[in-house]
């Protein structure tokens, strides 16, 4: 990647991050319309983005921004007041943004510019009458005459900018970008080696650009330079409208006009030699050849015009930075011990004056403390990278306030959302999976939770309903909550639906647990009918299914007339799990150890108690069981010890993983299986051991569901009669 486009880059990130704030802002001021603050803060957005854009090619973003900030600007002077047609406005504005910084990123995306002139207009329409007297029309997209002018630019920027962070070769490229341009580098302030300061820049630029863009767009390049930087911007010719202005200005004219010379200096030059100026004024040392390459660049400009007609980062805190780089250089001191005491050349000598099985016992002795810090070093930068990755959750809440109030408009509800837990660190890979999920739910609690004031008045609730959206740690895992404070869920319709759909028989007994699960069977709704926003528990079994190959597990609770809650536990990470890594027939399997309950011997006597079954009995129950051998048809020789089962848990439902040995914990490093074993059932990935030996890691849920299933058929098989399914025999 080119520094430039490297710049570009950072610019959409830093455009999307000021957009997420734009939004979040826009909405606290419809909060307060008289927190000066805020719009400050949105009008400080917006400029950034005209400015920014405007230097990185994003012209069109520019220059449209360039229209929300003049509004803005009137909104911090007091001449436009606080409004819902402005918040609206605003809103529209950010979305037009977006969609016009998706669409500069190659993603097919097509922009109405109908839609976008009438935002224009609309904006227009709230600027006060007189701040328009002088204001150029802008000419739509579809303008095919555009009036070019030639603008003579001499930018001079201070010896430091670099050390500023400003690089002026992207601004140069910047100009570029809005006509046909010439830029000639003026090398004559270049002091001797001896005096020269590598990190100071002695460059100064002649311009000449030729563009119909505006005086403005050009000084919208040099935004963020302008203050400490000599910069000038002259008219020198527009499109020849008349055969006078048809004329090409003359070399020696331009010169003086720009004040590289003076009429008498010219007439000095001229009068022995009434041609080739340009090469005169360099014989006699009068002009650089810089300033006459820039001057013959201007004129060919004047001459013939012309029109000219996007990698995921993730910011990190620098004390997360400072962490790992002293981690690292603690490993480069310890790598350089464990050298030092490995090496042997010069061992040689001190063998022949002591036993070699002496010195080796004093190498290991030395070698242990090293080792030990190493492991802890380790362990540390392990949990230093993984922090790395690690972002706030409210990264993804503050969108939710945007859906609650647009949507809630929509419907004819008045709807608040309240937020807790956004500082709750997860995985970022977590994060990005979750969002559409989270969107689903919290559209759900919107269209079919909570009802109209109306109907909220007439069961003695506040008109205004409430959705409180929350993250909290649990241990090593993460609860993220929706709730919605409506009519709740009631186990009779559910019981009513199930048996409707055959899921149930109507004489089950189920528990009202039991009967909230239901709702995450596919095609399951209780709604009494279907919108164009959602149906309670429409798409209910995408979110359990994706929460399950997250690692995690999801559950509703509810009580009629009053609340529904579902509540999302998941991983800190999806990088390094805490496993128990146990042994079939010589292969490795990996169990994540967050869903391990508990591990015992699989003894004879609690294979007879089953009578058949693959079940053993626990203090509170009976526990389904399912052999990793015959699941994954292992043929090595069962070993002679008694096998051991791992009782495992998701989802309120328990069952065991029957393994030949259980050998230890282990943090294992997960890696995605080649999509050629993408879809094997039952696992989810795996890692790679000290030794490179490859093991698989289980999925527990999917393992879960089978024995469910399986346990549903052997049960059905054996009042039939019938032979049961291989992989649950009785051992």
């Amino acid at each position: 990647m080119s520094k430039t486009d490297m710049y570009i880059e950072t610019y959409r990130q830093e455009a999307e991050e000021l957009l997420n704030d734009i939004e979040e802002t826009i909405l606290n001021l419809e909060q307060n319309p008289h927190n000066r603050e805020f719009v400050n803060r949105l009008f400080r957005s917006m400029h950034t983005i005209k400015g920014s854009g405007a230097m990185f090619g994003f012209n069109d973003i520019a220059r449209f921004a360039h229209h929300v900030e003049t509004v803005l600007d009137h909104v911090r002077n007091d001449k436009i007041s606080v409004t819902d047609n402005l918040i609206n406005l605003v809103l529209a504005s950010r979305d037009q943004i977006k969609m016009m910084l998706d669409a500069a990123d190659d993603t097919g995306m097509v922009i109405d510019v109908a839609i976008r002139n009438k935002l224009i207009s609309a904006l227009k329409r709230l600027v006060p009458d007189e701040e328009h007297v002088g204001e150029k029309t802008v000419e739509s997209e579809t303008s095919v005459e555009e009036h070019e002018t030639t603008y003579r630019i001499r930018f001079r920027p201070v010896p430091d900018i670099i050390k500023t962070g400003t690089d002026p070769a992207p601004l140069l490229n910047e100009l570029s970008n809005l006509g046909e341009c010439r830029v000639v580098a003026l090398t004559e302030e270049i002091p001797t080696l001896d005096k020269l300061i590598p990190h100071h820049c002695y460059l100064f630029w002649d311009i000449s650009l030729t563009t119909s863009l505006g005086i403005n767009t050009i000084k919208d390049v040099f935004i963020f330079v302008e203050e400490n930087s000599l910069i000038t911007i002259e008219e020198i010719m527009k499109d020849a409208t008349t055969e006078q202005d048809d004329l090409v200005p003359r070399l020696g004219d331009i010169l003086v006009e720009r004040g590289d010379t003076t009429p008498e200096e010219i007439n000095k030059v001229l009068i022995p030699h009434q041609n080739r100026i340009g090469e005169l004024f360099i014989e006699s040392g009068t002009i650089s050849p810089d300033k006459i390459k820039s001057a013959l660049n201007e004129q060919k400009a004047a001459n013939k015009q012309k029109t000219k007609v996007r990698t995921a980062n993730v910011r990190v805190s620098s004390h997360k930075l400072d962490k790992l780089i002293s981690l690292v250089g603690e490993l480069v001191m310890t790598q350089a011990r464990i050298s030092q005491i490995s090496t042997v050349e010069d061992d040689f000598e001190d063998m022949k004056q002591s036993p070699p099985s002496e010195r080796l016992e004093q190498m290991i002795k030395e070698l242990a403390n090293p080792v030990e810090i190493l492991e802890r070093l380790t362990a540390d930068l392990r949990e230093c990278a993984l922090n790395m990755r690690m972002l706030p959750i409210g990264t993804i809440f503050g969108k939710f306030r945007r859906l609650v109030r647009d949507l809630s408009a929509e419907l004819g509800k008045d709807i608040q959302l309240v937020t807790d837990g956004a500082k709750t660190e997860l995985d970022k890979t977590i994060i990005e999976r979750l969002d559409d999920l989270l969107v689903h739910l919290v559209r759900n609690s919107i269209d079919h939770g909570i009802r109209s004031p109306e109907e909220r008045k007439h069961f003695d609730k506040s008109r205004k309903g409430t959705i409180r959206l929350t993250a909290a740690h649990k241990g090593d895992r993460v609860i993220i909550s929706v709730e919605d404070d409506g009519m709740g869920m009631d186990p009779e319709v559910i019981r009513t639906k199930a048996v409707e759909k055959g899921l149930i028989s109507e004489d089950a007994e189920l528990s009202e647990q039991e009967l909230f699960a239901l709702v995450f069977t596919p095609g399951f709704s209780t709604a009494g009918q279907v919108t164009n926003v959602s149906g309670r528990g429409v798409g209910l079994d995408v979110v359990k299914r994706e929460v399950d190959s997250l690692g995690g597990s999801v559950q509703l609770t509810s009580k009629k007339g009053h609340y529904l809650r579902i509540s999302l536990s998941l991983p800190l990470t999806l990088a390094i799990i805490d496993s128990l890594l146990t042994d079939v027939g010589g292969s490795l399997f990996v169990l994540p150890l967050l869903q391990v309950e508990k591990c015992a011997m699989l003894t004879k006597d609690l294979v007879e108690k089953s009578h058949g079954r693959n079940m053993i009995q626990e203090k509170d129950g009976l526990i389904p069981f399912i052999r990793l051998r015959e699941l994954f048809n292992i043929s090595a020789e069962k070993p002679s010890s008694e096998e051991q089962i791992v009782i495992v848990k998701t989802d309120n439902f328990r069952v065991g993983i029957v393994v030949d040995k259980i050998i230890r914990n282990i943090q294992a490093v997960i890696k995605s299986l080649d999509k050629n074993y993408q879809d094997a059932d039952g696992i989810s990935g795996a890692t790679i051991m000290g030794n490179g030996t490859v093991a698989l890691i289980i999925d527990i849920p999917k393992l879960i569901s089978c024995a469910r299933e399986e346990e549903e058929k052997t049960l059905k098989n054996i009042m039939q009669g019938q032979v049961r399914f291989p992989g649950f025999s009785d051992g």
